[in-house]
């Protein structure tokens, strides 16, 4: 009876984070496009709006590349190739977020980030065609955070997600994992308990 309570307490567990996931999901797709709108509805490529003086700015930029603004003149090919491709790796990662273990927060937090900002960028490309000749008017990518003093491109919210899950997925390799190179805190516990179980199931049965 407990080993069935405990059971249907997992898969309960394991479908609430699965909500999760799919709900954030939505609001960071529901906040990239928004801004997107908007920045595209109030901003000019001619004219930016400082923030930061020198050093943030807002201004839209439609990006017709591969990735942060390059490989613009990259041909039809590889631009279709670079999408599918880019397609495929967040059908990947999104596979990845179903298949790690609940209590892993931070990794699976990370996932979602990535993918959301990975289809945020892809649903520009393919709306609007980037692969197609630019002509007068045309649009793409639509950027608007202008923070090029720091060596960057003009980047989005979905550039912004991206960078935050990579983040958040280098600090669970590194700490916050009971997997980490280095796991600090409750980690480190549960790194020790993993051990120690794995070491007790190695050990040889007694008849």
């Amino acid at each position: 009876m407990k080993k069935t309570t405990d059971r249907q307490k997992n898969a309960q567990g394991l479908k609430n984070s699965c909500l999760w996931g799919i709900l954030l999901f939505a609001v960071l797709i529901f906040i990239d496009q928004i801004t997107k709108a908007a920045a595209a509805a109030f901003l000019t490529p001619s004219e930016s709006i400082p923030i930061v003086k020198g050093w943030l700015e807002l201004r839209i930029v439609y990006n017709r590349g591969i990735s942060y603004g390059l490989g613009d003149d990259a041909s039809p090919a590889i631009k279709i190739a670079v999408i599918a491709a880019t397609g495929v790796m967040m059908l990947v990662i999104a596979v990845l977020y179903f298949k790690v273990k609940k209590d892993r927060k931070l990794m699976r937090t990370a996932f979602v980030f990535i993918v959301a900002g990975g289809v945020g960028n892809l649903i520009d490309r393919i709306y609007y065609k980037v692969w197609e000749p630019a002509t007068a008017g045309s649009m793409g990518v639509r950027d608007m955070v202008d923070v090029s003093r720091f060596g960057f491109a003009v980047c989005n919210f979905a550039d912004f997600f991206i960078t935050a899950g990579a983040i958040m997925l280098i600090l669970s390799f590194l700490f916050f994992d009971e997997d980490a190179l280095i796991p600090v805190g409750k980690y480190k516990a549960m790194k020790k308990e993993k051990e120690a179980a794995a070491e007790e199931a190695a050990l040889p049965k007694s008849e």
